[in-house]
């Protein structure tokens, strides 16, 4: 996902970000502020993103905890479990939206020790670096567009 790729996230009536969408959420647009590369495994509960400075620079992995649901035809539909970890390079590890799990999992949207019990996986697996530390996508490729039927959500 190169700097700069169209993006949809949910907001509420004033257009102010959400963690938790209601069941019809509204969508606003926002660009990809960085370069980034996810890493999916069928079957896993997390992919894992990295990030790099807009100077091409590395900066960090971004390991998502989620679930999937399916293909939809354009893309794969995910839940996202709220949790997520951030790795610097130097293997410095901070937990991210610890308390939005927790909201979720009041709500009975998920289950935070099945999440949690990835996470403890992951760590323990610790696969860092990926081998896709030095990936640049080609200059040539066109700028990724959403798919048909979005451009107006």
């Amino acid at each position: 996902m190169p700097r700069g790729s169209p993006a949809r996230y949910p907001v509420d009536a004033e257009g102010v970000e959400v963690r938790i969408p209601s069941s019809k959420p509204v969508l606003a647009e926002r660009s990809a502020s960085r370069d980034a590369l996810a890493l999916e495994r069928p079957g896993a509960r997390h992919s894992i993103w990295l990030f790099w400075e807009p100077t091409g620079t590395f900066a960090y992995w971004y390991v998502n905890f989620e679930r999937t649901l399916g293909w939809n035809g354009a893309c794969f539909d995910t839940v996202d479990e709220k949790l997520d970890l951030i790795v610097t390079p130097d293997k410095t590890l901070r937990w991210k939206d610890e308390d939005e799990l927790e909201h979720a999992a009041s709500l009975g949207l998920l289950e935070p020790d099945k999440v949690r019990a990835e996470a403890d996986r992951v760590v323990a697996a610790w696969p860092f670096p990926t081998g896709w530390e030095g990936f640049r996508s080609d200059p040539d490729w066109p700028q990724p567009r959403l798919p048909r039927g979005w451009e107006h959500v």
